[in-house]
Formats: C-alpha cells, structure tokens, sequence
C-alpha cells in the first residue's frame, strides 16, 4: 500500500512546519475575505495543539502546496472538535452521542503551486479516511463555505447537517456537512480509488 509520504504529505512537527502551514491557512482565508489581509501572516486557534488534534503538510518536490487538519473524538474520552464550537447539537442528531467522529479542517491548496489543485485536495483527503478507517469513526465532518457545498456533496458523498451559521473568527458563516463512515464508505472507495487509504500517516 502506498504511503503518506510517497504520496508527499507528512506532520506538521516543526516550528518550520507551523510557519508554512498557517502561512498557507492565511492565504487562503485572506483570499476568500474571510480574515482580514493586513493582518499577521499567520493562522491558527487553540486546536492547533490539542491532543486528538494533528495537522499535514502537502509537500511537492521541499515546497508546501497544501495543508490539513485531523481531529477524532472518540468514547470514552470525548475530546472537543472544533465545529462543537456550532454544531455541538447538530453532530450528536446525525451520529448519536457515543459516536466517535472524526472532523476534517483548515484545508487549503496552493492554486499557484499545485499543478492539479484538485488531485492536491484529494490527496489531502486521504489522511481524514484513514483517521476515521483508524478509529472505526462512526462519521466525518466538516464545516464548510456555502459556496463549496456542492463539491463536498459530489465528490466525497457528504450531506448537509445544518444551516449556516456565524464562524468563530471568519466572516463568512459555516455549513456542516458529514459522512456516515461506517454505512457508506465502501460505496465511495469504489467510486473513488484514489481515495483509498495510504500508510503510516
């Protein structure tokens, strides 16, 4: 099985690492107008350094094209996501209250870097499937832009779980989506090989 970091995607664990990878969540936070563009080139929230909390870099030969976010709360010990911040209520109607959820975040690509951005997110996305393959996770969330909900409905199967609502930090509000991992990933690896799960992540 082919590797995560055949693939070029490693953990961010260096202060070298942090710089480039809320570097990369600035730019593209401050391209859509959702954080101001004078501000620090810098992103990131207390998340970053949680213990069920771990974030990627996409690399391309040593430069950065992309970054992610994977967070998992499992029983017993319920660790905080970030979209509960909103969607506490939201999640436990879609999974039950003992699910173990894992949540993709902070993803972006670099448009100019990345030859093909698209294969670059799918890339990314591979480390969210194998978290939730890992953790036997009951579902997989993310909150996203109203304008990149259909993406997410097309590509990964992802449904709509709630309304927008207000951001902490962003200007433009957040829609939950989600995956019910156990019933339905099967259905989406064969849809989609390149999704399949790699390797020592």
């Amino acid at each position: 099985m082919t590797g995560f970091r055949d693939m070029g995607i490693r953990r961010v664990q260096t202060a070298q690492d942090w710089c480039v990878a809320r570097a990369l969540r600035f730019d593209g936070l401050a391209s859509r107008g959702d954080i101001p563009e004078e501000a620090a080139r810098a992103f990131g929230d207390s998340f970053d350094d949680a213990a069920n909390t771990t974030t990627y870099l996409l690399m391309s030969a040593d430069a950065a094209i992309g970054t992610t976010r994977t967070s998992v709360s499992v029983p017993p010990v319920r660790e905080p996501l970030p979209s509960q911040r909103v969607f506490g209520r939201e999640i436990v109607a879609a999974f039950g209250p003992g699910a173990a959820v894992v949540e993709a975040s902070l993803t972006f690509v670099d448009p100019e870097a990345a030859r093909d951005p698209q294969d670059a997110l799918m890339r990314l996305f591979r480390v969210h499937l194998w978290r939730c393959a890992a953790e036997n996770a009951d579902g997989l969330v993310v909150a996203v832009r109203e304008s990149q909900m259909g993406f997410y409905r097309r590509r990964f199967n992802m449904e709509i779980l709630s309304g927008p609502e207000a951001w902490p930090h962003m200007a433009a509000p957040r829609v939950l989506m989600g995956l019910a991992w156990r019933q339905h990933s099967a259905q989406l690896l064969r849809r989609i090989p390149a999704l399949a799960m790699g390797s020592d992540p």
